[in-house]
């Protein structure tokens, strides 16, 4: 991880490890396997709540993850499930610390065999580029944007550009030359002087990230730049980081990122921590297999094609008596219609999107979520993909679908 991300993530609990403890990785199988602590136990994050009563019998669990964010709520999920001696570790490395003070000779990080790549798709060079726009605010969660699409680029070819919007009302408005222009409601002195300080961060970004990265500064209102400038610019992707919301603060706010979500026609990744070592190999795709669906996914091809993925198609339903048959039958004509190899069905009967998907992550994890909605009602109206996006720490692609 880039040094200067590590200061200003979650710190982790300055506890004394006590003998019998037991540590526990909360990623992904696929990123534990590409290191974790020796003696380490893997319960991703969603099926935490779920294994509690298992950890129980430890007297102390130590949990961690890539950077502290998914530890942080493991914690809380544990502690709400009756157990008292609960230590967040914080980051890997962190981790590593905590059990070497504690006289845990934990050595090099263990790295484990991972599903292998078949020789035909290992060979396999990707025809296009693709085009990703990162909106940032400067913060952390946009950082996390960056490092995923860098993964991501480790198979395919990315085009990546920032985007940071000055938030202006429509009288302050920026030329293709840079010259700034005002009714003169607000003091374009002041204007300029925040354009100045955008440009010096984005600059900084070029000489963080080199110079393959683009830069763009942009006036107007936040959410609907974003959107304005992503479809008007041809991009395939846009990638944004999110802290989530729960509890009442839910009931107030949205995040950007379900904003960008609700309306824009391009896909939306969005994520709310470190996942700088993803390993994409099980994608789930939540989708309404009962509808007559005609939209084209090409994310779907390209993530299927290069990254030799197995797609789990799950239907959710909240009534008992769907046709599980009728619904299998929906699913595998709809891989055949996206050519997905890789892929097995699944029906979980639910209150909710967001209660199926928690439901069947907890016997069966992914690396990421894809999900459609529409602007009919029922379960996948567009609030469905909102919900995953403020609560699941997956790294999720939503999209619009069309229906007829």
């Amino acid at each position: 991880m880039l040094p200067f991300l590590k200061k200003i993530l979650n710190q982790p609990d300055n506890t004394t490890i006590i003998p019998g403890a037991v540590f526990v990785d909360v990623r992904s199988k696929n990123e534990f396997a590409s290191g974790h602590l020796a003696g380490a136990l893997n319960i991703p994050l969603e099926q935490v709540e779920s294994q509690a009563e298992k950890l129980k019998s430890y007297p102390q669990v130590v949990v961690y993850c890539r950077s502290g964010n998914r530890s942080a709520h493991a914690k809380k999920l544990l502690t709400s499930s009756g157990l008292g001696q609960i230590v967040d570790g914080g980051s890997l490395s962190d981790a590593k610390s905590l059990a070497e003070k504690a006289g845990i000779h934990v050595g090099e990080l263990i790295k484990e065999a991972l599903p292998a790549v078949s020789p035909e798709v290992a060979a396999l060079k990707d025809e296009n580029t693709l085009k990703v726009l990162i909106p940032t605010d400067f913060s952390v969660q946009a950082d996390f944007s960056y490092l995923l699409v860098r993964n991501l680029e480790e198979h395919l070819s990315v085009d990546i550009h920032f985007l940071h919007v000055l938030d202006f009302p429509d009288t302050v408005t920026i030329d293709g030359n840079g010259n700034v222009e005002t009714c003169g409601e607000i003091d374009i002195d002041y204007v300029k002087g925040q354009k100045r300080i955008a440009e010096a961060k984005l600059n900084q970004l070029k000489v963080l990230y080199g110079d393959a990265v683009s830069i763009h500064l942009q006036f107007g209102k936040i959410t609907d730049t974003i959107i304005e400038f992503a479809e008007s610019n041809h991009y395939d992707l846009i990638v944004m980081g999110t802290k989530g919301v729960w509890g009442v603060k839910e009931k107030i706010a949205s995040t950007e990122a379900q904003m960008v979500a609700r309306r824009s026609n391009v896909p939306l990744l969005s994520l709310m921590c470190d996942r700088s070592d993803l390993i994409i190999k099980d994608i789930l795709f939540v989708h309404d297999f009962m509808e007559d669906d005609h939209t084209h996914i090409p994310l779907m091809h390209t993530f299927s094609k290069y990254f030799d993925a197995s797609y789990h198609m799950l239907y959710i339903h909240n009534d008992q008596t769907v046709d599980r048959e009728k619904v299998q039958e929906n699913i595998r004509k709809h891989a055949v219609a996206h050519n997905l190899k890789k892929y097995q069905g699944h029906v979980v009967v639910a209150t909710d999107i967001e209660a199926g998907v928690n439901e069947f992550l907890k016997s069966q994890d992914a690396d990421l979520v894809f999900v459609g909605t529409h602007g009919k009602g029922g379960f996948f109206h567009k609030s469905g993909a909102e919900s995953l996006i403020k609560h699941l720490f997956k790294p999720i692609i939503s999209f619009h679908f069309n229906t007829n």
